[in-house]
């Protein structure tokens, strides 16, 4: 599951206003300077201070967004950059982007440049 595929499943989830603010972050970090363990850390906040009107919906968030920390963000520093780029939805942002937006994205993604 990728970036994208995990804000689809979200907003799938619950028009809960809670729910769907989580989905709205997971979309915006694309555009940011956050790291992908800035993302974790935002998220992880998110989650337990926003309430969610039921505790199945709630769950279901939880599960889906812990698997993709898990998956994810904890193995990022054990995946080449094409797979970083795939697991965030990166890859056409990066191919279509000039040296200085790479740049941003090797740091934002936590990738050395040889």
């Amino acid at each position: 599951m990728n970036l994208d595929d995990l804000t689809q499943e979200v907003r799938a989830i619950s028009t809960d206003p809670a729910v769907q603010g989580f989905a709205d972050q997971l979309a915006a970090w694309k555009g940011s300077s956050a790291t992908a363990e800035g993302l974790a850390v935002a998220l992880d906040r998110y989650i337990g201070n926003a309430w969610v009107g039921s505790t199945q919906d709630h769950e279901r968030l939880f599960a889906l967004w812990s698997e993709f920390r898990r998956d994810r963000i904890a193995a990022i520093h054990g995946m080449t950059m094409n797979e970083r780029l795939y697991s965030f939805s990166l890859l056409d942002q990066f191919y279509s982007s000039g040296d200085s937006d790479r740049q941003a994205m090797y740091g934002k993604l936590h990738a050395s440049v040889a």
